[in-house]
């Protein structure tokens, strides 16, 4: 099992696939972008990343963000902006 460490090593969860999903989701909608494209963007950007740190038994959450934002940013820079957007906000 995968274990995530939270931002500033503030904590530990378990790695959650569908959080990323939906957070590529939240900020396809954000951009605009149809329910098919959105499918799209999330099967190419969150599938591959998703594989990728589920495999490892530590990750931390700045790694996995630095990997969304640099295949959103190759593949759908809206989405990017919109994620980078929300991510600030919080």
């Amino acid at each position: 099992m995968t274990i995530v460490i939270k931002k500033g090593g503030r904590g530990r969860q378990a790695f959650s696939p569908s959080k990323i999903r939906r957070s590529i989701r939240m900020a396809a909608k954000r951009a605009r972008f149809s329910p098919e494209k959105t499918r799209k963007v999330v099967k190419e950007v969150g599938e591959p990343v998703i594989d990728f740190y589920k495999k490892k038994k530590l990750v931390k959450t700045t790694d996995i963000r630095k990997s969304i934002l640099g295949r959103l940013n190759r593949n759908a820079k809206s989405v990017a902006s919109m994620w980078k957007r929300y991510k600030k906000k919080k």
